[in-house]
């Protein structure tokens, strides 16, 4: 079967070459009636536009990269969606990938990316993916992270203070009279975990007598939360935590659910509950969850825009080779909100 061709098109609809490129690349330029002409044509041939051999031709691919490594997470999709419309309004697509953790595929997609051609990549990384980042760099394809800080000052980052964000939320718990603190997480070599745990610690030393312990989980999940919390139910009043900061909302609402639907365990009298992210539904719980905010739009969009300069950047670097100028970042504060779930006694 002969594949149809762009001069099909255009021969069959009665119009250049040229405008049947603007249809799918510069709608604007054409007349409704043109491309109402065109669209026809192009669904009763079923043309499918050759966008390799375009981009060779034009030098430039309309596609930014995106991976992710917790699509499971009720934030990333804040992130996500963020990110699309940003690039959406410059004319461009999204591609996504999720990593699902795992430092082996976050850096095969990396190279996925690169031999696709993207226009640039925002990764939001699980592992140590800098000199990757940096090589790709050199060779044209520019990057951010997202959520967490680079150490180059080669590479653009947006992200929120992990360490600000555990600070604030360990010194509010504190501030109720909460002595004994847990910490629900799971693998703390995601820097951004190790960070928010890092400023708990900060404001605990801060407190004579105060103590911490990390409750590690598998994932950070509802189902997750609620087992960590039985765990902690099951343990005699006066060894257990009489507060918990949970490492996302997500294993916050688990636990706060089992302990006052499953464990007879008030919330917060008995155990206050913090979580992390300010997801949609950590207000519309039966006990409104306390929470740091870090607002996922802002953070993708500031992605977005320092990907767009750092693609400027490289246009005017020689192969090869990194800018002079260092990279650009934004560096978020995050939020503090106090709801049920830790309200003072």
């Amino acid at each position: 079967m002969n594949k149809v061709t762009v001069n099909d098109v255009a021969l069959m609809a009665g119009v250049s070459k040229s405008s049947v490129s603007n249809f799918f690349n510069s709608p604007g330029r054409l007349s409704e009636p043109t491309r109402d002409r065109i669209r026809e044509t192009v669904e009763r041939l079923q043309f499918v536009p050759n966008d390799a051999a375009r981009q060779l031709r034009s030098g430039t691919n309309p596609v930014i990269g995106y991976i992710a490594f917790e699509l499971s997470s009720a934030f990333t999709p804040e992130i996500a969606r963020s990110i699309e419309q940003k690039v959406s309004a410059r004319g461009m697509h999204v591609l996504m990938a999720n990593d699902d953790g795992s430092s082996e595929r976050e850096r095969s997609y990396i190279e996925l990316f690169e031999m696709q051609r993207v226009s640039g990549l925002i990764v939001a990384p699980i592992g140590d993916i800098e000199e990757q980042l940096l090589r790709l760099k050199r060779r044209g394809t520019p990057s951010v992270l997202s959520a967490r800080k680079a150490k180059s000052p080669h590479l653009a980052w947006a992200a929120a203070d992990g360490v600000a964000g555990g600070y604030i939320a360990a010194k509010h718990l504190l501030s109720l009279g909460r002595r004994r603190l847990g910490f629900v997480t799971s693998s703390l070599e995601l820097q951004q975990l190790t960070d928010r745990m890092q400023g708990a610690l900060k404001a605990i030393q801060e407190v004579p007598g105060a103590l911490f312990e990390v409750i590690n989980v598998t994932e950070r999940s509802v189902a997750a939360g609620a087992y960590a919390a039985g765990n902690i139910a099951a343990r005699p009043q006066e060894t257990r935590p009489d507060a918990l900061f949970c490492a996302n909302d997500l294993l916050a609402i688990g636990a706060v659910q089992y302990l006052t639907s499953t464990a007879n365990v008030s919330v917060p009298e008995d155990i206050a509950v913090m979580g992390y992210d300010d997801i949609e539904f950590a207000q519309s719980m039966a006990v409104p969850l306390s929470t740091i905010r870090v607002s996922g739009e802002a953070l993708g969009a500031a992605a977005v825009e320092l990907l767009f300069e750092e693609m400027d950047l490289i246009a005017n670097t020689k192969r090869g080779e990194l800018p002079q100028t260092p990279s650009r970042y934004v560096l978020f504060q995050p939020e503090l909100i106090i709801r049920q779930s830790t309200a003072i006694r």
